[in-house]
């Protein structure tokens, strides 16, 4: 028949006569087909079942179906390749609803949880590589171009995600924010597949360098894209410790929030990805955070002790002491309310604290003993480094 120029119109019956088979293997494969619908009122716990169930029919469908029809089709069109190609290609269009799928969630997938299961089924269709007719290179390859473009959208809905979070949410206490919490957490899991999302934005965007922050910081697309993430976390976290209204617990909340990045980026592949120098450029913040918490709050008791020490008079020392003592009872008060999350941080930060507070209060001490004044006039400086020692171990409370 083909000999007589029926050529097509065999090919259109035996697609024709493989339809019914095809339709019940995608059918038995449990894969929604009716997308449209499907994405307007699926929940998300649907879209992710539907995507369970996506990535082994995906690789039922081109490691066996695909060529098993490739193997029948050959036998019936012995001789007459392009005719057997037609064939193919009409009988297995079917097939190409299962990409169709994947297309949809990538279009549609645009919030930060959707990047996991993208980069599942940008895996699957990886896998698939390999046995891949090449009637289906072309659909397989913009499909996987697809889900890499996605990739773009979701970070910057993440990126929107902490820009729009609002300010009044932050902890009274000054301790870790879920904001910075949920970032660290969701960037910790995307770099365990940082060499599957460096694939794509590499398939995507091309191996142009990308550009840079600055000197100090990462030169891959996805070291640039999860510094930058980390960046503007940082940036809304500064903003939100205005909201404070009081200077030492807004550098409390930073140091916390901060170290708890650090953290997070020291004990996953996130300090690999980041590196050396770009730990480097957040520590040294979170160390201008400790120096402005000093500053601000014993910087000022400090003030109190040197403030008219050339009036060595009794009465005027004294009552510069009580003064003394009344703001550190004060801020003691109020700080052991506060927290520190890192306990060797509230360590260190007392430490730094006595170091810089105990010396001037003993100086203070000798000129108030060279007025002739007994030891009942003072507190002893042993005394008052207990104190702030007892603060920051109340700050390292939890």
């Amino acid at each position: 028949m083909i000999g007589a120029g029926f050529g097509d119109a065999c090919a259109d019956t035996y697609a024709s006569a493989r339809h019914n088979f095809i339709d019940e293997s995608i059918a038995r494969l449990g894969v929604h087909t009716h997308l449209a619908e499907m994405f307007k009122s699926a929940s998300w716990e649907e879209l992710e079942t539907q995507i369970a169930r996506w990535i082994p029919a995906i690789r039922v469908v081109f490691y066996i179906l695909i060529p098993s029809e490739r193997h029948l089709c050959n036998s019936v069109f012995e001789g007459f390749t392009s005719y057997g190609d037609l064939a193919f290609a009409t009988a297995c269009k079917p097939f190409l609803q299962l990409l169709s799928f994947a297309n949809f969630f990538a279009a549609a997938g645009q919030n930060p949880g959707c990047l996991f299961r993208i980069v599942d089924m940008y895996d699957a269709l990886t896998d698939i590589l390999s046995v891949l007719d090449e009637a289906f290179d072309h659909e397989v390859g913009a499909l996987r171009e697809c889900l890499g473009s996605s990739i773009k959208g979701i970070f910057m809905s993440l990126e929107n995600l902490i820009r729009l979070d609002p300010s009044e949410s932050s902890p009274p206490d000054g301790g870790v924010h879920p904001i910075t919490r949920y970032v660290m957490n969701y960037l910790m899991a995307a770099c365990a597949t940082r060499h599957t999302l460096e694939e794509m934005m590499l398939l995507v965007f091309g191996c142009a360098e990308p550009c840079q922050i600055d000197p100090d910081r990462p030169t891959s697309s996805l070291a640039v894209c999860f510094a930058w993430i980390v960046d503007v976390l940082i940036g809304n976290l500064e903003s939100k410790s205005r909201i404070y209204g009081h200077i030492p617990l807004g550098c409390v909340f930073l140091i916390n929030n901060g170290t708890y990045i650090i953290k997070k980026v020291y004990c996953c592949e996130l300090k690999i990805l980041l590196g050396e120098d770009w730990l480097r450029v957040v520590s040294a913040k979170v160390h201008q955070w400790v120096l402005e918490y000093r500053r601000a709050t014993w910087g000022r008791a400090i003030m109190i002790l040197e403030m008219d020490r050339s009036d060595s008079c009794l009465n005027i020392m004294i009552e510069k002491l009580n003064h003394f003592h009344n703001f550190v009872e004060a801020v003691c008060q109020v700080q052991s309310r506060w927290v520190l999350v890192e306990k060797q941080q509230a360590v260190d930060l007392g430490i730094m604290v006595e170091e810089v507070v105990i010396p001037v209060y003993r100086d203070t001490i000798e000129i108030l003993k060279a007025t002739g004044a007994g030891a009942d006039s003072y507190v002893r400086p042993e005394a008052v480094k207990s104190q702030i020692q007892q603060l920051f171990k109340a700050m390292a409370k939890s």
